[in-house]
C-alpha cells in the first residue's frame, strides 16, 4: 500500500509530563552551563566566537569523560565475572559483603590500564581495540587533568593525529568507542 506522506495526517508526537519536565531541567542546566547554543544571538558579538568555542569543548570533554568511564566500566564487569561467576547478576552479588569488599578496595583502587592489563590475563583482546583503549586514557588524562591541554607534553588533545577539538577527530574518537563497546557487548 502506498501512502503519500504529504496529504496523509501526520501523527503528532508530543512529550510525556516526564519527558517535558527533563527537557525544561536540561534546558535550565544548559543555561546555567553557559552551553545554550541555540541561544547565541542573545550573546554580545564579539563573545559569540569565544562562547562557541568553550561550548565545543565542553561538550568534547564532556564526552570523552563519559565514554572513558563506559570502558572502565566494560572492565568492571569483565573482572566481576573472572572473579564472582555470572550465574548471579550484579543485584544479587550487591548485597554480599564479598562483592561489594571486591568493588570499593579492588575495582576502585585500580586504574584503567591495569585493569585492562588484568583482563588481557584471562580474555583475548584485540590488540587494536587494547592499542584504542591505551590513547583514549591518553587522551582523557590531558582533558580531565589540565585546563589547557594543548600545553602538555604528552597528553595532548590529539586523537590518532587529529585534535579531538576537531569534526574528524571527535569522529574518529566515536567510531572507535562504538567499536570497543560492540567488543565488550559480544563476550
Amino acid at each position: 500500500m502506498h501512502v503519500n506522506v504529504f496529504t496523509s495526517p501526520m501523527p503528532i508526537d508530543s512529550l510525556t509530563k516526564k519527558q517535558k519536565s527533563l527537557l525544561a531541567e536540561v534546558e535550565k542546566i544548559s543555561d546555567l552551563l553557559g552551553l545554550d547554543w541555540s541561544n547565541i544571538k542573545d550573546y554580545e558579538r564579539d563573545s559569540r566566537t569565544p562562547h562557541l568555542e568553550r561550548m565545543k569543548r565542553h561538550l568534547i570533554i564532556g564526552e570523552v569523560v563519559m565514554q572513558y568511564t563506559l570502558i572502565d566500566e566494560h572492565l568492571n564487569v569483565q573482572l566481576c565475572h573472572h572473579f564472582f561467576g555470572r550465574k548471579k547478576s550484579f543485584v544479587k552479588l550487591w548485597k554480599t559483603k564479598k562483592f561489594q569488599g571486591f568493588n570499593y578496595n579492588i575495582l576502585e583502587g585500580l586504574f584503567l590500564l591495569e585493569k585492562l592489563r588484568y583482563v588481557k590475563s584471562f580474555r583475548k583482546i584485540p590488540k587494536k581495540i587494547a592499542k584504542d583503549i591505551d590513547k583514549i586514557n591518553t587522551l582523557r588524562n590531558g582533558l580531565a587533568h589540565a585546563f589547557f591541554p594543548e600545553n602538555l607534553k604528552r597528553s595532548k588533545p590529539i586523537y590518532k593525529g587529529k585534535s579531538i577539538f576537531t569534526l574528524k577527530g571527535i569522529n574518529q574518537f566515536v567510531d572507535d568507542m562504538e567499536g570497543i563497546s560492540d567488543f565488550f557487548v559480544s563476550i
